[in-house]
């Protein structure tokens, strides 16, 4: 019986996997490397360190494209919005007793906007971000951190995710993940074949179901 929900935000929560995608093609640009965006989409869930070393092996340019992500998606973080029945599983989640917890990538500055629109302030028990461990997604720590700060074991505990990083990473950690389809890289076969047990639309699907029941 889960006691713990663990929730992805980025494609998972907030409709932004397009704007990271674009902000990252535009970083990438500017360094010189020309990058097709469908190839970028299918990495947005990796911590970007990883994400960059897909494309970019110089460490200045890398650098340079971090920063230059950062800027061009904070002009168009106000684009992005909850996705259908974000704010509603969150908040069904804690009315039911769940502990509910984020692990994300996105920046703190992302983050705090993320939250507002998601009215999860004072809603969710915490957040473990890639900057608090060592090795980003799809390496399982941030899984593990989450488990610990939560002081659940894998077996109380699920995630719910959009990429096959989350769920190549929640595996590796023990935690079951169900995954949506709401992030837009990858199908239910894609998702399944990294591990989800079950694959839905949307947080408003997963809602519908009597998740985690």
């Amino acid at each position: 019986m889960a006691k713990v929900v663990v929730l992805d935000v980025d494609g998972t929560l907030m409709d932004t996997n397009y704007l990271h995608t674009e902000a990252w093609a535009r970083a990438f640009e500017e360094v010189g490397q020309r990058v097709p965006r469908v190839e970028i989409h299918k990495q947005v869930g990796k911590g970007s360190d990883l994400l960059i070393q897909e494309f970019v092996e110089d460490g200045e340019a890398a650098e340079k494209v971090n920063e230059l992500h950062g800027e061009i998606y904070g002009e168009t973080q106000e684009h992005g919005f909850p996705l259908p029945g974000a704010k509603e599983l969150i908040a069904s989640l804690v009315e039911r007793g769940y502990d509910v917890w984020l692990v994300t990538s996105a920046k703190p500055e992302e983050l705090e906007h993320h939250m507002q629109l998601l009215e999860a302030e004072d809603k969710i028990s915490g957040v473990v971000n890639s900057s608090d461990v060592e090795e980003s997604k799809p390496a399982p720590d941030i899984f593990e951190e989450a488990l610990k700060r939560a002081g659940s074991s894998s077996e109380e505990t699920v995630s719910v995710g959009d990429s096959v990083w989350d769920v190549e990473a929640a595996k590796e950690a023990g935690v079951r993940t169900v995954a949506v389809l709401s992030g837009g890289a990858y199908d239910e076969e894609a998702l399944k074949a990294a591990g989800a047990v079950a694959v839905y639309e949307n947080c408003a699907a997963l809602l519908d179901s009597n998740f985690p029941e």
